[in-house]
Order: structure tokens, then C-alpha cells, then sequence
């Protein structure tokens, strides 16, 4: 008994201090854990069953042609902010190809992993800046906000998340230097340098970060407002974070074309200003309660934050600079949702405030209101979202079944193209036109599309022409001239034309799809001229495709003949913000006309670069008593013209036939009356001051036999 006492009672051996130095470490920052996890998860179908065909039942959806085109160009050669051009960076586009290379690359490999490690950028960057902003909480608090943000909130492609880190991060830094852990000029400089790496990320990241930098010294400095001495300390952080840009922006440009090119930031800087007037959209009732409630929901949990007493020197969320700094850069952050007010965009605008609302409520150190928060986080994702598509339950469940049984061929219905299975009718469409492009071009040749299926090139193995990567983004002046410029090197030898769908057509997936109801032609006409210059008419593919061929001696023979209208040239304010605008009866000519033609100037203040433009559509009224609205985008305080087909658009790619006879089938009435119709799109828009109408033509095209 006495040796079953002494057992007893032996003390275990002590833990050596670097195992429990480990272990504490490991207690302190399991957390990181999440990041494997939703990795797991999310690893695509290419990766996890490499000979599974996939499925898609609804093809030829608009940003299928972009992100299949994007990552084909990123594996040939082709430089995002140099040879091309799109809202993601290079680094981004290099993120976006990179799964598809190593799964070996084809259209099925790209569908199911473009956006891998874009998702998994998400989630380092989400963790880092709840790392970042709740040092002193526990684990479990970082690992469930983790969670809950990205399977309900975040956007998939990264560029939001980033910009979130980077504020936090910026944010850290002021505070560092105020405290004197850190040297002004070096995080002046370090700042420039993180600044630069987004702008390499996507254009819009690369704003956001630096409207991030100067939020987060705007939030610190207020909270230190009466500590005067801080003040050399930001004016030489300021002056070392421009003076490195000066230094950083001839190497970037070195680096892409040369010390002074400045091709990617003016690329990227025309991008993020054609956002706002390009592409507005209206905010629908769902989508303004998506959009509202979030900003509702997370302004009360900032005041809540603001007006709990205590811990607001160990909080970095209870500090006054951080409170006024990130509530400010939400909502800037809520402007992509504003103007582009599409599930999407509303998706990106709200996450900055989620995110901060998140970080708010797991930052209480009472148990029992860390608690009721993540009960109150958890209740908000499960009754305000959904999960992301890749984390919803049948997904998970698809993937791991074809893990198990991979798919190696089509189901019946559907054809096979390059590892997708599409449609049986799309299929055969689809092979139609990448055989054609294939016997009439070479490997090395570029193939033209107009105005936007991709994909058809992709399939063919070749590359596109056009090198702003979104047809319906050729707009202003500058990117309109580096289509061009880049199609005009490419000589193409062939193309395929998509016209417009008709109204009845919508579903189509082989027609163009009118991007918010705008014709292609009326939002690129200086693209559909150049082809229209430069390539005749082959044949009909399959209904609505038409094939083209290089034809250059069309630009000396087709001929452009301008018959003024007789249509007053003056400015018309506008007073309601619901206006019609009555041009008069033009003046149009007895022996007809193709295409009709506006200059037109619309005069905003300042507030519509906070808001967005509002509706614009043409009235045109017809001698048989017809009359149509056709809508219509324009550049704010630039004189442009706008060039509109007023009849069937369904007849345009007649004009690339070789004989001119064919152009003119259907009866034309002429044309008796235009408005102009300036309508809000929603509560948002700004209503413009005046429109100024400088000139109104009617254009006939001829050619020369």
C-alpha cells in the first residue's frame, strides 16, 4: 500500500519551456487553422477529379467569355497593363490562370479553378486583418469571424479583402508611429510600396488602398488632435509615402514597357473613372435592402462600440481612430454598390462594413457579451445571407461525389468541348465556329470577336484581338483608342459578328446580350466602324453568327455622306429630374439614311462623382406612326457623339456584306421626331444641370463596287 501511495503521489515531469512556449503559442493563434480549412474545401473539381467532365447547362453568360479569354491570355504571353487591359492587375490575372495551368489547361479546368486562388487570397487576407485588429482575443473568436465572413460575406475575387487588410494594416502603422515603434519615413515608404502592389492587384484595389492610407492618418489624427508634436511625424510619413511614388512609379512602368511609359497607370486609372458613368445600374428594392441594412446594422454596432466604456487603449477596435476611420472607409466602400447596384457589386459594397461590424462584436472581453455577439454574428449571416456557392451543402456534396466517381463523359443531351459539357445545340454551334476560325487563321494569328464571345476563341486555341478584355468597357476616349490600336496591330485574318439579341432573343447564348439594355453598336460605335472598314461578310455559321474575313481595301472604298437634320444647337436646362427634352421634327433626308448621329455634352457638379448619372434613353418617332427608346451612356462633361441604328438592329450585319445593295432589305419610314429622355435610375442618381445638343446628322454609307 505504502508503494501505491508513493505512486500516487509522484508529481507528473514538467513541460520544458520551449513545449510550453509552443503550446502556448499555438493556444494563442490556432485560429490560423480556418485558412487550411476553407482551403479544403474549396479545392476545385480539376484538382481533386482531373478527368471529371463538368456540366454547363446555361452557356455563353457574359462574364463565362471574360474569365475563360483572361485566363488564356494570361498562359500565352499576354501582359494585363501593357498588351491588355481589365479592371484585375497582372498579379491578379496571373492568380486567375495559374490552377488552370497546373490542372493543364483547357476550358473545363478553367471554369472550375479560375477563382481558387483569388478565394484563397480571400481568406489569408481575412485572417490577417481580424489578426491584425483582435490581437488580444481569443482563438475561437478569430476562427468562428473567419468563418461567418467568408461563407457568407465575402466576394470571391479578392479585391475587396485586400483592401480591407490594407487598411488595417495602415491603420496598425499610424498608430505604431505615434508611438514611436516605428520611423515615419519608413512607413511613409513602406506604405507607397503596399499602395503599388495593389494598383499590380486590380486598379480599383490599388484606389481603395490609398484612400485607405489616408482614412486611417485622418481617423489616428483626429484621435490625437490636442498632441501637436504628431504632426511632423505625419507631414514626413506624407512626404517620404509621395516621394516613393515618384521612385515607384518609372520602375513599375520599367518593368512593363519602359521608365516612361505610363500605359499601366493610365489603363487603370481610365478603368476605375469609367465605372461610374459606363455602367450604372438601378438599386432595386432587394437590392437596397441588401445594401441598407448591413450599413444600418453595422453603424448601430459602431456607436455600440463608441459609447462602451473601458479597454479603449488595449482595443484597437474601441479607439477613436480606428471607430471613425473604418466606419468612413465603409462607406466609400459602399459606392460600387451604388452605382453598379447588381447583387454582385452590392456583394463587394457591403463587405467593408460587415467586416468592421464583425471585428466590433468579437472585440468585447466580458464572456458574456463576447458571447451574445457571436450568437447576434451568427444570426445576422444565417438570416441576412446565404453561403457562397462553393461552401453551399450540395456542392461540398457534388465535389466529394465525383472525387469518388468522376464523370468522364457527357450525359445525354449534352456535347462535349474541350472537357465542358454544353448543350447539344450550343455545342454543335460552338464547334462550327471554332472550326471556322481554325481553317481560316493560323496557331500564331489572332482571331477578332465582336463584341464579346470569347469563349468561341478560347475553344479554338486562339487569341483575341481586342485587347480590352470587356467590349462594353472600349469607352472614352482612351480606352476606345487602345482597342483600336491594339486591333489594328493584331490584323486579325478572321472574326465571328454576334448580333444584338431582339427582345423575344434574351435567352439566346449565342447572341449579344444589350448590357443594360444598350445596344453594342451604340455603346462601341468606333469599334463596329474599324470592322466594318476592315472586313466583309463569309457566310452565316448558324443563325445570328456571322462569319468575317480581313478585307482591308473596304476602308478606301466605303464612303461616309453627313446631312445635317436642321436641329437647333443650344443647351436645355434641366429643372425636374424627370425631363423630356423635345428636339423638334429633323429635317431627314428624302432619299434615306443608315445610321443617326448626336454630339451631345451633359453638364453634372461635382456630386454625380459621389453618386451616379441617371438614365438616358432617345425617343424616336417614325413617319408610320413607330416609335422606339433606345438607351444610351455619356462620358459627364465631355462632348461626344452617339451614333444610333434606328431601325431593326437585326439588320445590321448586312452592312459587312460586300454588295451595298444588300444593306437596305427592310421598308425604313423616316424619321419625324426625337426626344431626349433624362430619367433617374433610381434615389441615388444625380440629376445633370444641362444638356447641350451641338450637332444632329443623318449618315448614309456607300461603297464602291
Amino acid at each position: 500500500m505504502a508503494n501505491a501511495a508513493r505512486v500516487v503521489s509522484t508529481p507528473r515531469p514538467a513541460r520544458p519551456p520551449a513545449e510550453r512556449q509552443r503550446f502556448a503559442g499555438f493556444a494563442r493563434r490556432w485560429d490560423f487553422l480556418a485558412v487550411p480549412l476553407l482551403m479544403l474545401i474549396s479545392l476545385p473539381l480539376a484538382w481533386v477529379s482531373p478527368h471529371c467532365v463538368i456540366a454547363v447547362r446555361q452557356p455563353g453568360s457574359f462574364d463565362d467569355h471574360w474569365v475563360l479569354d483572361a485566363v488564356w491570355k494570361t498562359t500565352h504571353g499576354i501582359y494585363f497593363g501593357r498588351d491588355a487591359a481589365f479592371l484585375y492587375g497582372p498579379l491578379a490575372h496571373w492568380m486567375l490562370g495559374a490552377p488552370a495551368r497546373l490542372a493543364g489547361l483547357s476550358m473545363a479546368s478553367i471554369y472550375t479553378s479560375y477563382s481558387t486562388l483569388l478565394l484563397w487570397c480571400t481568406f489569408l487576407c481575412v485572417w490577417g486583418t481580424l489578426l491584425l485588429l483582435l490581437p488580444e482575443q481569443p482563438a475561437w473568436k478569430r476562427f468562428l469571424a473567419v468563418l461567418l465572413l467568408v461563407v457568407f460575406w465575402a466576394p470571391w475575387d479578392g479585391r475587396t479583402a485586400v483592401g480591407i487588410f490594407l487598411f488595417a494594416l495602415f491603420l496598425r502603422g499610424w498608430y505604431a508611429m505615434t508611438g514611436g515603434r516605428v520611423n515615419p519615413a519608413a512607413f511613409g515608404c513602406g506604405s507607397a510600396l503596399l499602395t503599388t502592389a495593389a494598383f499590380w492587384y486590380s486598379a480599383d484595389t490599388g484606389v481603395y488602398s490609398v484612400a485607405a492610407w489616408f482614412i486611417a492618418w485622418a481617423g489616428v489624427a483626429w484621435e490625437g488632435r490636442r498632441e501637436l508634436q504628431r504632426f511632423r511625424a505625419y507631414a514626413i510619413a506624407a512626404a517620404a509615402f509621395a516621394a516613393s511614388f515618384v521612385v515607384l512609379i518609372p520602375i513599375v512602368n520599367a518593368l512593363i514597357a519602359g521608365p516612361l511609359d505610363f500605359r499601366f497607370w493610365r489603363l487603370s486609372l481610365a478603368l476605375v473613372a469609367v465605372h461610374r458613368w459606363n455602367e450604372p445600374a438601378a438599386l432595386s428594392p432587394a437590392g437596397a435592402m441588401h445594401l441598407l441594412l448591413p450599413f444600418a446594422i453595422g453603424s448601430a454596432v459602431f456607436l455600440l462600440r463608441r459609447f462602451v466604456p473601458g479597454d479603449r487603449s488595449a482595443v484597437i477596435t474601441a479607439r477613436t481612430g480606428f471607430l471613425l476611420g473604418a466606419f468612413l472607409f465603409a462607406v466609400l466602400s459602399m459606392q460600387t454598390g451604388l452605382v453598379r447596384s447588381d447583387y454582385n457589386h452590392i456583394v463587394f459594397g457591403v463587405f467593408p462594413m460587415v467586416f468592421f461590424a464583425a471585428a466590433i462584436l468579437f472585440s468585447f472581453r466580458s464572456r458574456i457579451a463576447s458571447a451574445i455577439a457571436a450568437l447576434a454574428a451568427v444570426a445576422c449571416s444565417f438570416a441576412f445571407a446565404e453561403p457562397a456557392a462553393i461552401f453551399r451543402p450540395s456542392s461540398i456534396h457534388y465535389r466529394l461525389a465525383r472525387m469518388r466517381h468522376p464523370i468522364t463523359s457527357c450525359p445525354s443531351g449534352l456535347g462535349a468541348v474541350d472537357g465542358v459539357c454544353f448543350p447539344g445545340d450550343f455545342a454543335q454551334t460552338l464547334d462550327m465556329g471554332v472550326a471556322y476560325l481554325q481553317q481560316h487563321s493560323r496557331e500564331n494569328e489572332r482571331v477578332l470577336i465582336f463584341p464579346y464571345q470569347y469563349m468561341f476563341a478560347v475553344a479554338a486555341r486562339r487569341e483575341v484581338a481586342s485587347p480590352v478584355e470587356q467590349s462594353f468597357l472600349a469607352n472614352g476616349a482612351y480606352l476606345s483608342q487602345f482597342d483600336l490600336a491594339g486591333m489594328e496591330r493584331a490584323g486579325a485574318p478572321v472574326g465571328l459578328y454576334f448580333p444584338d439579341a431582339g427582345p423575344g432573343e434574351l435567352t439566346s447564348p449565342t447572341l449579344s446580350l444589350p448590357i443594360d439594355g444598350i445596344s453594342n453598336f451604340t455603346r462601341t460605335p468606333d469599334e463596329w466602324f474599324w470592322i466594318l472598314r476592315h472586313y466583309r461578310a463569309d457566310r452565316e455559321l448558324a443563325p445570328g453568327i456571322l462569319g468575317l474575313v480581313r478585307d482591308d481595301s473596304r476602308a478606301s472604298r466605303i464612303s461616309m455622306h453627313e446631312m445635317p437634320l436642321a436641329i437647333a444647337s443650344r443647351s436645355y436646362p434641366i429643372a425636374q429630374r424627370e425631363t423630356a427634352i423635345d428636339l423638334g421634327a429633323p429635317e431627314w433626308p428624302a432619299g434615306g439614311a443608315d445610321f443617326l448621329r448626336l454630339r451631345l455634352k451633359i453638364r453634372y457638379n461635382l456630386l454625380w462623382k459621389l453618386r451616379k448619372p441617371e438614365r438616358l434613353q432617345l425617343e424616336i418617332r417614325r413617319a408610320d406612326g413607330s416609335r422606339s427608346l433606345q438607351p444610351f451612356v455619356l462620358e459627364p462633361n465631355v462632348a461626344t457623339d452617339l451614333w444610333f441604328y434606328p431601325w431593326n438592329e437585326s439588320d445590321l450585319p448586312r452592312y459587312f456584306d460586300a454588295d451595298e445593295s444588300r444593306w437596305r432589305s427592310s421598308y425604313r419610314p423616316a424619321i419625324t421626331g426625337l426626344r431626349l429622355m433624362v430619367t433617374p435610375l433610381d434615389w441615388f442618381s444625380q440629376k445633370p444641370e444641362a444638356i447641350a445638343v451641338e450637332s444632329a446628322e443623318a449618315v448614309r454609307f456607300s461603297a464602291q463596287p
